[in-house]
Protein backbone atom coordinates (compact mmCIF):
# COMPACT_ATOMS: atom_id res chain seq x y z
CA UNK A 1 0.00 0.00 0.00
CA UNK A 2 0.96 3.31 -1.16
CA UNK A 3 1.46 6.11 1.44
CA UNK A 4 -0.40 9.63 0.24
CA UNK A 5 1.81 12.07 -1.57
CA UNK A 6 1.38 15.47 0.16
CA UNK A 7 2.35 19.08 -0.56
CA UNK A 8 4.10 21.00 2.46
CA UNK A 9 3.79 24.93 2.31
CA UNK A 10 4.75 26.74 4.56
CA UNK A 11 4.74 30.59 3.98
CA UNK A 12 5.31 34.06 6.15
CA UNK A 13 3.91 37.23 5.46
CA UNK A 14 4.95 40.25 7.43
CA UNK A 15 5.20 44.21 6.78
CA UNK A 16 8.12 45.85 5.87
CA UNK A 17 10.26 47.69 8.76
CA UNK A 18 9.11 50.67 6.72
CA UNK A 19 5.45 50.37 7.36
CA UNK A 20 6.59 49.65 10.67
CA UNK A 21 8.62 53.05 11.01
CA UNK A 22 5.36 54.93 9.59
CA UNK A 23 3.03 53.32 12.09
CA UNK A 24 4.74 53.87 15.03
CA UNK A 25 5.52 57.68 13.81
CA UNK A 26 1.89 57.81 13.10
CA UNK A 27 1.72 56.98 16.87
CA UNK A 28 4.20 59.47 18.17
CA UNK A 29 2.64 61.94 15.69
CA UNK A 30 -1.24 61.51 17.19
CA UNK A 31 0.09 61.56 20.81
CA UNK A 32 2.16 64.82 20.12
CA UNK A 33 -0.86 66.52 18.69
CA UNK A 34 -3.28 65.40 21.79
CA UNK A 35 -0.97 66.77 24.26
CA UNK A 36 -0.17 69.71 22.00
CA UNK A 37 -3.90 70.11 22.28
CA UNK A 38 -4.53 69.60 25.95
CA UNK A 39 -1.41 71.78 26.97
CA UNK A 40 -3.37 74.51 24.95
CA UNK A 41 -5.95 73.50 26.87
CA UNK A 42 -4.92 73.63 30.24
CA UNK A 43 -3.27 77.37 29.23
CA UNK A 44 -6.31 78.82 28.63
CA UNK A 45 -8.18 77.67 31.09
CA UNK A 46 -5.64 78.74 33.43
CA UNK A 47 -5.42 81.88 32.29
CA UNK A 48 -9.15 82.69 32.11
CA UNK A 49 -8.93 83.79 28.42
CA UNK A 50 -12.42 83.11 27.51
CA UNK A 51 -13.78 81.60 24.05
CA UNK A 52 -10.81 81.92 21.90
CA UNK A 53 -11.93 81.24 18.74
CA UNK A 54 -8.92 80.33 16.25
CA UNK A 55 -7.40 78.09 18.90
CA UNK A 56 -11.24 75.98 19.54
CA UNK A 57 -10.84 76.10 15.37
CA UNK A 58 -7.74 74.04 15.96
CA UNK A 59 -8.52 71.84 18.48
CA UNK A 60 -11.66 70.70 16.36
CA UNK A 61 -9.42 71.19 13.46
CA UNK A 62 -7.23 68.48 15.19
CA UNK A 63 -10.28 66.38 16.56
CA UNK A 64 -11.31 65.74 12.40
CA UNK A 65 -7.63 65.22 11.05
CA UNK A 66 -6.42 62.60 13.45
CA UNK A 67 -9.49 60.52 11.41
CA UNK A 68 -7.94 61.04 8.17
CA UNK A 69 -4.41 60.61 9.69
CA UNK A 70 -5.56 57.22 11.04
CA UNK A 71 -7.11 55.96 8.17
CA UNK A 72 -3.64 56.65 5.80
CA UNK A 73 -2.00 54.62 8.02
CA UNK A 74 -0.22 51.62 5.96
CA UNK A 75 -2.15 48.39 4.98
CA UNK A 76 -5.68 50.26 6.39
CA UNK A 77 -5.76 48.60 9.32
CA UNK A 78 -9.04 47.31 10.51
CA UNK A 79 -11.01 48.98 13.52
CA UNK A 80 -9.43 48.11 16.87
CA UNK A 81 -5.90 47.04 15.79
CA UNK A 82 -2.72 48.06 17.65
CA UNK A 83 -3.20 51.33 16.27
CA UNK A 84 -5.97 52.55 18.03
CA UNK A 85 -5.67 51.62 21.10
CA UNK A 86 -2.23 52.87 21.34
CA UNK A 87 -2.84 55.74 19.93
CA UNK A 88 -6.11 57.00 18.04
CA UNK A 89 -8.88 56.48 20.80
CA UNK A 90 -6.68 57.89 23.79
CA UNK A 91 -5.42 60.65 20.65
CA UNK A 92 -9.07 61.42 19.99
CA UNK A 93 -10.61 61.16 24.02
CA UNK A 94 -7.69 63.80 25.23
CA UNK A 95 -8.73 66.51 21.99
CA UNK A 96 -12.13 65.83 22.86
CA UNK A 97 -11.24 66.79 26.65
CA UNK A 98 -9.31 69.37 26.39
CA UNK A 99 -11.91 70.97 23.46
CA UNK A 100 -14.69 70.53 25.64
CA UNK A 101 -13.44 71.82 28.95
CA UNK A 102 -12.31 75.64 26.89
CA UNK A 103 -15.66 75.66 25.93
CA UNK A 104 -17.12 74.88 28.84
CA UNK A 105 -14.53 77.07 31.76
CA UNK A 106 -14.77 79.49 28.20
CA UNK A 107 -18.41 80.00 28.63
CA UNK A 108 -18.38 80.72 32.20
CA UNK A 109 -16.10 83.21 31.93
CA UNK A 110 -17.76 84.78 29.17
CA UNK A 111 -21.00 84.64 30.82
CA UNK A 112 -19.22 86.82 33.79
CA UNK A 113 -19.06 83.47 36.58
CA UNK A 114 -15.52 83.75 37.55
CA UNK A 115 -15.90 80.82 40.01
CA UNK A 116 -14.24 77.06 40.21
Amino acid sequence: MSEDAGVLVTERISRSRSTFILAWFMMAAMWALALSVLVAAWLIVRQRRGIVWPALGWMAATLFALVGMRNAAPGNPPIGSLLDYAAFFWAELLVAVGLTTVVVRGARIEGGHRGG
